[in-house]
Order: C-alpha cells, then sequence, then structure tokens
C-alpha cells in the first residue's frame, strides 16, 4: 500500500555515472566500479548500485536526490559499503534506499521506459522477464523465477531459451500496447544473433511451456488492482543515552510536531520517509536505517525492510510528496 507515491519530478532529467559495488566471492572485499550511465544498463542482482539525479519539479522545486539500489541477491557487505557512500555523497540531498522488485515508480521513469533488473549478469538456464508500466516512460523489465507460474495475463514477459539465442515475447492478454512495444525494443538486441518469437497468450508452442517446467496455473486476472491508499502515519525515533531505540507515534499529527532535535519517522506504505532535524547528531544519523527495521519489525504488516524504499528527507528540503502528506504546510515555519 501507498499514501501518495514518491514522485519529486516526472525522471525527464539524465544521469551521468552509476557506481556498482560486489562483493568478491568468498570474502568482505567490495569491488567497486563506476561507469558511464546507459538507460539500457541492466542492475544486476548480485549488486548494490549508487546514483545521483538532479530534480526539477514543475512546481520549481529542484534538489539533488540520491538512490541506492539493492539487487537481491547482494551481499551484507555490500549493501552496506554502498548505503555508507550513498550516505556521503548525497550531502544534505534526499536519499533513498530501494530493493530490487520493490522501486518507486520515479526510479523507473528515470531510466526512460529501458530499465532491466536481473539475477545475473551471463543465463546458463532459461531467463524469464516481466514488462510492465503504467505508461510508457515507467515501463521496466524485472527478471523473475523462470517457471510458469510467474507469467501473469496482465503484462507481457520475454523468455529467454536456455537451449539457444531465442527469445520468446509473450503477450499476456491484458498486456498494454505499450508493453508489448517495450518487450520487443528491449529484447530485439539482446544478443547480436538474437531470434524473437511472438507468443500470444493461449497460443504457446510446447517448446514454451518446456522451458518454464510446463504449463501450470498463473495470475489470469486482466486488471492492476493497485495498492490501496493508506493514511499516512508520524512516528518521533528516540535514542536514549544507553543506546537503545524508541519509536512513538504522535497521532493527529501536523507540521509543528516535526522535532528539529530529532528523526521523525512518516510511514506512507511502500515508502518510509526518514525527517532528519537540523539538530540531529551524526550518531543519530549513523543509526537510520536502524530505526527503519525496528520500525518495520513491530509494525503488524506484512511488510519487510526488503520490500520498502527507505527515504531519508533533511529538514528544509522537504519534497513536495513530503509536504502534501501534512494538513497545512508553511515553507516559512522554521525561517
Amino acid at each position: 500500500g501507498r499514501a501518495f507515491g514518491f514522485m519529486p519530478d516526472h525522471g525527464q532529467n539524465g544521469i551521468e555515472i552509476i557506481t556498482q559495488y560486489v562483493a568478491k566471492p568468498g570474502s568482505d572485499e567490495i569491488v567497486v566500479s563506476t561507469v558511464p550511465f546507459d538507460e539500457k544498463l541492466p542492475l544486476l542482482g548480485f549488486a548494490s548500485y549508487v546514483l545521483t539525479y538532479n530534480y526539477k519539479a514543475n512546481n520549481g522545486d529542484t534538489g539533488r536526490l540520491t538512490y541506492v539500489w539493492h539487487g537481491v541477491n547482494a551481499s551484507a557487505a555490500a549493501k552496506k559499503r554502498a548505503f555508507e557512500e550513498g550516505l556521503v555523497g548525497s550531502k544534505d540531498g534526499l536519499l533513498v534506499q530501494t530493493n530490487q522488485g520493490h522501486e518507486p515508480r520515479h526510479f523507473y521513469k528515470i531510466f526512460k521506459g529501458k530499465l532491466l533488473t536481473s539475477f545475473t549478469a551471463l543465463p546458463v538456464t532459461a531467463q524469464l522477464f516481466r514488462i510492465r508500466g503504467t505508461v510508457e516512460s515507467d515501463v521496466h523489465a524485472s527478471e523473475v523465477a523462470a517457471d510458469s507460474s510467474s507469467l501473469a495475463s496482465s503484462d507481457a514477459f520475454a523468455l529467454h531459451s536456455g537451449k539457444s539465442h531465442k527469445i520468446y515475447i509473450w503477450n499476456g492478454l491484458g498486456a498494454s500496447a505499450f508493453e508489448k512495444q517495450a518487450a520487443v525494443d528491449r529484447f530485439s538486441d539482446y544478443w547480436d544473433d538474437v531470434e524473437l518469437e511472438q507468443v500470444e497468450e493461449g497460443a504457446e508452442p510446447d517448446e514454451f511451456w518446456e522451458e518454464l517446467n510446463g504449463e501450470g496455473q498463473y495470475d489470469r486476472s486482466l486488471g492492476d488492482d493497485g495498492a490501496p491508499l493508506l493514511e499516512s502515519r508520524l512516528f518521533h525515533c528516540l535514542l536514549s543515552s544507553g543506546g537503545l531505540l524508541k519509536v512513538e507515534e504522535v497521532a493527529q499529527y501536523e507540521q509543528e510536531d516535526l522535532d528539529s532535535d530529532d528523526i521523525m519517522l512518516l510511514d506512507a506504505g511502500d515508502e518510509i520517509y526518514l525527517w532528519v532535524g537540523y539538530g540531529v547528531s551524526e550518531e543519530e544519523s549513523a543509526k537510520l536505517l536502524d530505526m527503519a527495521k525496528l520500525y518495520i519489525h513491530l509494525e503488524p504488516t506484512a511488510r519487510s525492510f526488503d520490500t520498502v524504499s527507505i527515504i531519508r528527507v533533511p529538514q528544509g528540503k522537504e519534497p513536495r510528496v513530503f509536504k502534501r502528506m501534512f494538513p497545512n504546510w508553511d515553507d516559512n515555519y522554521w525561517q
């Protein structure tokens, strides 16, 4: 669920570089490589990445935004290093930590509809990608388990054969025209000698099902109900002198409940905002993720630390989406 989705602008600006963090096999040594940003650069599930984006909203709001993206199989050491360097690099700007398969829509938009996330660099068996989006600019291809149960009638899928350079583009009955087109555009040059075959749902050849462990049950619903709109909730995060963390809810909150000496947590469903007051110490700031983890652990929904995005918001740098979750917001309140 979500309150308002995180969307500081329309993702129209470019990104210059992206930094990858990978643990060397069998050790805690992290290999860091920085490469020029390319919208078609696949993000790999065994790595973490840091990229910085300068946003510019229609209302004139501008600022820096640092994304830290963690692959599902990234090591704890790679995640830690990426987050620490993202934190330093973001200085006093927005910082968003997000996880493979659970990215905010804005993340897809900065890739201009070309994002591909996969589990491995070089596939050795069949691979299945789900292609979905709400508009052309947020379409993304994300790897899912190569099994017929992963299919869904509402989207398009690309199946890489484990036996040859053949890719099946499977068009679900409810897939939109732009999802089908994005699948063709994204995978037609995946290999130099790729062979693309379009498959309509209900008319699959036997070889297609063989790659997916046989025909089985999958989600045949055509609509996407979307997550329900949740009421956002505000919490006060307190660090005792003994280093213990406490999280207390603020009922019927207002802007004046944001305490400049502390960290406040705003729960917006799929996204959790950590607002950092001017007077917060380095020690408290370093415990940002611990506060989010503690809160998610105590909070009785089906979410986990790996399914929500964590957004650090420094006092005075609040994006419009954050301000909208308060009954009244006065930009000059702390002047």
